[in-house]
């Protein structure tokens, strides 16, 4: 091991001229740093939670702090427990900026912190480190792009290993969101099908006389709760999903600087992973990994949709993995047991918004934990059969926290039907939520949503005649 670093070490030193690498050779330490995309071959690998790209900006607006995770990856299973040194390193953005022709600043120093001093383990049989949060406080120029670049140093405790690539999270500072709509008794929530898609579509519907977004929240429909082949839940982002996280900074921040919530929806998937069959232990970790992906890009809220969860812990069923963190049987997997993941994700993310999508009535959480009712644990619960009306009961979840009619945009997309004497009831009953499903790029609904705008806000919504495809930026029949 030592001989192959030290080689390695003087092949790196061979191209340092480059501006690409530093270098110091020491018999039992080496101490290239690669921070390049395509030099060499690096020991290891500083990444992102929430599978995060390289560049992702945080999300730091007004007196919030943004906040990032980091880890260390090892190209092979560590033979022995290693420390990992996490560093903020202005000399790696230096060398990045030179090599890819860019001129980020980086961020403030004094507004960055690394959890646990930066530093975490690695344990022998493993391949990546504990996960090291990154909080940015409030600094720098509002409008300013920044850069914060992450590297790590690898000891076993004899020798220190530098030949790690880098991670580097972008950031923006920005005023804080807008308050909309201040006076609504009602709420106005749209699902977005982003498979086909696009989030921006949502902003283009405001109110004729205030000027304010028809939305109060937009929601990313959806993400999967799957389990891995350990057997663990983890947050699955199918292609589409993934795009929008991938461009979050032109298709949903555009949307939150104009004062609307997003959100990420959350979906079973047909597999035994789900809201009502975590064990305690799968929920804190699951929960876990929700809060990366909430703060990593900003979110604003989770809806947790559980009717695509089969719970099917049969052999014979596809795909069947065996898992300790699901019940044992279907009868285990209760809203009990859904309460109880909620509470899981309220622990971690006291000040996010959670919202249930439920239709079938056995899927929404119920009970109480720790003491805590579910109502005092979700924000609001949505009725998803559309065109119906239903209603949880009140002592499970507030009337003022609940939609009990909606309707879907796909269904009715060419004559879309309004039940007015429904949406009369929501005004009048004190009922908090009203939801519209699949918002459609492919025409406007100006003369749809004023019907409803009529009755629950007395006021027209106007078109801003802007249409978006999934993956364009600007609208598709101005180009």
């Amino acid at each position: 091991m030592k001989f192959v670093l030290n080689v390695f070490s003087i092949l790196m030193c061979a191209v340092s001229a480059l501006g690409l690498l530093s270098c110091e050779k020491n018999d039992t330490e080496a101490t290239s740093t690669i921070i390049g995309e395509n030099v060499g071959e690096p020991y290891a690998e500083v990444q992102s939670e929430a599978k995060a790209k390289i560049l992702t900006p945080l999300l730091q607006r007004g007196d919030s702090p943004a906040r990032g995770y980091v880890y260390l990856e090892l190209k092979q299973v560590a033979e022995e427990n290693m420390t990992v040194s996490f560093t903020v390193d202005k000399n790696a953005l230096q060398a990045y900026n030179k090599t890819n022709g860019t001129s980020y600043p980086m961020y403030p120093a004094d507004k960055i912190s690394l959890e646990n001093d930066g530093t975490a383990d690695i344990l022998a049989g493993e391949k990546r480190s504990g996960t090291v949060a990154v909080t940015l406080s409030p600094g720098g120029v509002k409008g300013r792009t920044y850069a914060v670049p992450i590297s790590a140093v690898v000891s076993d405790g004899t020798k220190k290993i530098t030949n790690n690539k880098i991670y580097m999270y972008l950031v923006t500072p920005q005023e804080a969101a807008p308050q909309i709509n201040a006076d609504r008794a009602v709420r106005n929530l749209c699902y977005i099908e982003v498979n086909r898609e696009s989030m921006l579509n949502a902003g283009e519907y405001t109110m004729k006389d205030t000027g304010e977004p028809f939305f109060d929240i937009a929601s990313v429909f959806a993400a999967n709760i799957r389990l891995n082949a350990e057997g663990k839940p983890y947050l699955s982002c199918n292609e589409q999903t993934t795009f929008v996280l991938d461009h979050i900074d032109k298709l949903v921040r555009p949307l939150q600087a104009k004062g609307i919530k997003v959100h990420l929806s959350v979906l079973g998937d047909h597999t035994a992973a789900g809201m009502r069959s975590l064990t305690d232990d799968a929920a804190a970790l699951f929960a876990r990994e929700l809060k990366y992906y909430v703060d990593i890009y900003g979110f604003d809220g989770v809806d947790f949709d559980d009717e695509y969860s089969t719970y099917d812990t049969d052999q014979n069923a596809e795909p069947y993995i065996p898992s300790s963190a699901v019940m044992p049987d279907i009868a285990s997997c209760t809203a009990e047991r859904y309460a109880a993941f909620v509470y899981a994700c309220r622990k971690e993310m006291p000040d996010t918004d959670f919202g249930i999508y439920w239709y079938k009535g056995i899927d929404y959480p119920a009970g109480t934990v720790q003491g805590k009712a579910v109502n005092d644990l979700v924000d609001y619960a949505i009725y998803g059969l559309y065109g119906k009306w239903r209603a949880i009961d009140a002592g499970t979840i507030a009337v003022e926290k609940q939609c009990p009619y909606a309707v879907s945009l796909t269904i009715g997309n060419e004559n879309l039907y309004i039940d007015e004497s429904s949406l009369t009831r929501i005004k009048n009953e004190g009922w908090g939520y009203f939801a519209i499903y699949d918002l459609l790029g492919s025409r406007g609904f100006e003369n749809e949503f004023t019907r409803i705008s009529r009755i629950l806000y007395g006021e027209d919504v106007v078109w801003s005649g802007k249409l978006y495809d999934r993956t364009e930026f600007v609208p598709k029949n101005m180009q």
